[in-house]
């Protein structure tokens, strides 16, 4: 008997929640990740005594399925709740957040759930997409593989989901009504506390838009304080090329400007170039689809920049595809 089998390309949220669902509708499921480490911009940095959250930087909940995922990860100790005091534009909130979660003891942690019974090859990216008439190849850096793949979802950035999907469907033209944005990270740590109120700081304008005392996060590393620093969209883009260590002492400098503190210099300091980080105008529905092909694409630029709409999202492709090889209902259109 066939054992039908799906290609998830990227194991981000959204690839990891598409690739749990298929698994529990009984399809064989493979996930291709570049990176050596699974959970995309659900990212954490370890540098010895040191670990930065420097993607995504909290979520919420506001559906059902989310609920569900969160009492499991609660259950597991993968998640937990995080409840800062923030300071909005120079005026510290009256009461801390109520409704923010971060991952434990980093927010990688939060896709560790998503991965029973699943293979993952990270280290692995994926170049080309081959349509024939017996099913998908995927060619890669480390040659083509030798998998023929019925169906496949590509749950990355909208930008490289269009280079690997264009040639295959006019429907994935629709990639590029979506508007993603870069964004700089500088993570910085001191060896005594910062002399600051918050644990959370967010401006409207200026450089640096958000900054967090990821020490304070539950779970985290104690001793010297590790900060996440992020850039707007606008200097991220025109910084683009600058190098990291540029890139991050000058966050750090507009950091020390927005707070009104002089900073002592930090023990450790490094940037990172997230290119496709900020969803500035998504797509407007669930998952991109082609059932002539057998192809979905997913990821939080389908409907808003939230780890929630990420994880709907492969949950819907997950559906659209399990649909299309014919091991559930049929499809409903989108």
């Amino acid at each position: 008997m066939h054992q039908t089998h799906v290609a998830v390309i990227g194991a981000g949220i959204a690839g990891l929640s598409c690739a749990a669902e298929l698994r529990r509708g009984d399809a064989q499921v493979t996930v291709f990740e570049k990176s050596r480490g699974l959970g995309g911009r659900l990212a954490t940095r370890r540098v010895g005594p040191f670990a930065f959250d420097h993607g995504a930087q909290f979520f919420t909940v506001r559906n059902a399925g989310m609920s569900r995922f969160l009492a499991s990860a609660q259950v597991s100790g993968t998640v937990a709740a995080w409840q800062p005091r923030t300071c909005v534009d120079g005026n510290i909130e009256a009461q801390p957040q109520q409704d923010w979660h971060v991952g434990a003891p980093g927010m990688s942690a939060l896709v560790r759930n998503l991965t029973r019974g699943i293979e993952i090859k990270t280290g692995v990216s994926v170049h080309e997409l081959l349509k024939g008439q017996r099913g998908w190849e995927l060619q890669t850096d480390a040659g083509l593989q030798s998998t023929l793949f019925d169906a496949i979802v590509v749950a990355v950035p909208a930008p490289r989901a269009l280079t690997l999907l264009s040639q295959h469907g006019r429907g994935f033209r629709r990639l590029l009504e979506v508007g993603m944005a870069p964004c700089w990270t500088a993570m910085a740590a001191f060896e005594t506390p910062l002399p600051l109120q918050s644990d959370v700081f967010r401006w409207s304008g200026g450089v640096v838009r958000w900054a967090a005392c990821d020490s304070a996060k539950p779970g985290r590393p104690k001793g010297p304080q590790a900060w996440v620093l992020q850039a707007s969209a606008d200097w991220s883009a025109k910084n683009l090329n600058a190098g990291t260590g540029e890139a991050a002492g000058m966050l750090l400098a507009e950091f020390g400007a927005a707070t009104g503190i002089t900073l002592p210099k930090p023990v450790h300091l490094e940037g990172h170039r997230w290119r496709h980080a900020l969803v500035e105008r998504p797509l407007g529905r669930p998952c991109l689809t082609d059932e002539d092909i057998a192809a979905v694409a997913c990821g939080d630029w389908c409907t808003a920049p939230r780890v929630e709409a990420a994880f709907d999202s492969g949950r819907a492709a997950a559906r659209a595809a399990l649909a299309m090889i014919g091991l559930s209902g049929p499809l409903t259109k989108r």
